[in-house]
């Protein structure tokens, strides 16, 4: 009998045994999602939008002569150079305030930079390079030069884009 008992408490053991891999599986707590929101708005950028701040654009020889209204700061302009002696002279009137920054950045690599700053009085500064950081001292109309850089090869035709803030 006690052979049958023992017997008993085997089985029994093995049984709960058996159910200990279930409940561990049942209760495995999985991990928690979290609900994480993704915005799914788009940015576009507006187009560069060069006509809004061109007061009027010019041609005298070998320069094209943009006059823009400096007021309407940033200004972003697409500009072509297709004549590798041409300058592209920006007129930036009525500019009042304390810096000029700006940048040149090309579609191709390409021979072009920030040849010289002119400033109300008419006295010129410069040479800079593709960027400038200017403090202006007087109010007016101040012109920025585009055009080759001398000292270094490349070609200087081609589209490229500038922005004055």
């Amino acid at each position: 009998m006690k052979r049958l008992t023992s017997k008993n408490q085997t089985v029994n053991s093995l049984k709960y045994l058996a159910l200990v891999p279930l409940f561990l599986v049942a209760c495995k707590k999985e991990p928690e999602v979290k609900d994480t929101k993704v915005d799914t708005v788009t940015t576009i950028e507006k187009p560069v939008d060069s006509l809004s701040t061109i007061v009027k654009t010019e041609r005298e020889s070998n320069q094209k002569i943009i006059t823009v209204d400096a007021s309407k700061m940033p200004i972003r302009l697409n500009l072509e150079i297709t004549n590798p002696n041409d300058q592209i002279i920006l007129k930036l009137e009525n500019l009042d305030q304390p810096k000029i920054k700006g940048y040149v950045k090309t579609e191709t690599p390409m021979n072009v930079r920030i040849n010289q700053i002119r400033m109300p009085d008419n006295t010129f500064d410069g040479p800079f390079g593709p960027t400038i950081e200017y403090d202006t001292k007087q109010k007016g109309e101040y012109w920025l030069i585009f055009a080759k850089n001398n000292m270094a090869d490349g070609e200087p035709v081609g589209k490229f884009f500038v922005k004055i803030e």
